[in-house]
């Protein structure tokens, strides 16, 4: 237990409205700080343009054809992509199912382990869909993927690295800090101009007032709303052509969100918001987009930024057996979730979770936020799950002086299943900031 906490709350809004700021919102002051411990970078985020690293459809990354049922495939990820061949801790993939025979899940976690009792990403048969999966890697830079029953093919994309010793700053630099922000809509399509249509992009940038000069890259949740056709969205900084990989793979019809973390560029034209950081989202099928900014990264140079400590994937809640909580969750039911104390410090800010709705009665809307702070159910989603689907979602959430967050389930019953994968900490010495907000955003 904490005498002292101050929190971070980070809410992956889902298609569930998040109410945008106003583009007259104060900004908080978030001034260039030297950090403790600044020689060093272990922990530090950098960002990377997407990359493919495993497509079992054509035998990229060495395996040809479906996973089966109880099958590992080791997946090598440090030398490839972007992501150095020393020295990284974890990474953070894009994982997308696609084919799915049975009812089954996939786990990745540290090549070499033992497999660990979590779930990276759950689906139903015919399912197609993606999660943000942060993994810490084995020592020769391997992960191991586990897929559980029936057969499917599996895609694998790389968006970034954390770094896990300070060899990585003698080839890459410094990296990025967490910083929390304000969670503000960005994107809503179905409010401005309709559905997208098929194989468009756009393009949009993002005022952080005087700290969008040191953004290095976004976390995001990106939403496809109900779209016409089976396809995918594709999310990078929009300095060059569309990316072969993909950020949401979507159903016909479906409302389908993915934490992303999605590397910025900087606007050369933009007008007045000259320098501030952009993005782009590509469609391929018609739909509606919704995009919600809930972190930053930054340049490491600001006050307040936490550093990622990745773990083997723990289970902390499975309300199925009695674990963290008992029993499924109720319309409008919120429960309290202590992290166990293995998993925390002194200096931990934020839980890195993959959060599981289990086969919920009705469609429903499951949101996570600090407990015992005295802070109120936020207006976001973490997870939009229709009646009888296992859905995943990573999300990041700040946990009260208690070490607990609160889990609320909208409407019907669902069971509920949370895997810890990291956790993000202050560094020695340092003190939190204000959380960052948008000051304007616009398309160009």
């Amino acid at each position: 237990m904490r005498a002292l906490r101050t929190l971070l709350s980070v809410a992956a809004a889902g298609a569930c409205a998040l109410a945008g700021l106003p583009a007259s919102a104060p900004v908080a002051s978030a001034a260039s700080a030297p950090a403790a411990a600044a020689e060093s970078v272990v922990g530090m985020y950098y960002p990377l343009a997407p990359e493919r690293l495993m497509d079992t459809r054509s035998g990229l990354g060495g395996r040809t054809g479906p996973l089966r049922a109880r099958e590992v495939v080791d997946l090598q990820v440090a030398g490839r992509g972007g992501v150095p061949a020393s020295g990284v801790g974890s990474v953070v993939l894009n994982v997308t199912v696609t084919g799915p025979t049975a009812n089954s899940y996939l786990t990745l976690y540290p090549g070499g382990q033992a497999r660990p009792t979590a779930s990276s990403i759950n689906f139903a048969p015919g399912w197609l869909g993606s999660n943000n999966v942060t993994v810490k890697l084995a020592a020769d830079g391997r992960v191991a993927i586990y897929h559980h029953d029936g057969s499917t093919q599996v895609v694998v994309d790389v968006v970034g690295f954390y770094a896990g010793s300070d060899t990585v700053q003698s080839s890459h630099g410094r990296g990025g800090q967490y910083q929390r922000v304000t969670p503000t809509r960005l994107v809503d399509t179905r409010q401005e101009r309709g559905a997208i249509e098929e194989n468009t992009r756009i393009n949009r940038w993002v005022d952080l007032g005087p700290s969008s000069p040191r953004v290095r890259a976004l976390v995001l949740n990106i939403t496809a709303v109900a779209p016409a056709e089976s396809g995918f969205l594709s999310a990078w900084a929009g300095d060059s052509p569309v990316p072969t990989s993909s950020t949401v793979n979507y159903g016909a019809g479906k409302v389908v969100p993915n934490l992303a973390y999605v590397r910025t560029a900087t606007c050369h034209d933009c007008g007045p918001w000259y320098g501030v950081p952009i993005f782009s989202v590509y469609t391929l099928r018609s739909t509606n987009i919704v995009v919600d900014l809930v972190g930053v990264i930054d340049d490491g140079s600001l006050a307040g930024g936490l550093r990622f400590t990745p773990l083997s994937p723990t289970r902390i809640v499975d309300s199925r057996s009695n674990l963290g909580t008992s029993g499924a969750l109720g319309a409008n039911v919120t429960r309290r979730v202590v992290t166990p104390a293995a998993l925390v410090t002194a200096a931990t800010q934020v839980l890195a979770l993959n959060v599981t709705a289990v086969a919920p009665s009705i469609n429903t809307v499951v949101t996570v936020w600090p407990a015992d702070a005295g802070l109120a159910k936020p207006t976001a989603s973490n997870l939009n799950p229709a009646a009888g689907q296992i859905v995943s979602n990573a999300v990041l959430s700040g946990i009260g002086p208690q070490d607990a967050f609160q889990v609320h389930n909208l409407a019907g019953s669902t069971h509920l299943v949370a895997d810890v994968v990291g956790t993000f900490q202050l560094p020695t010495g340092t003190s939190p900031a204000e959380p960052m907000r948008v000051i304007a955003t616009g398309g160009y």
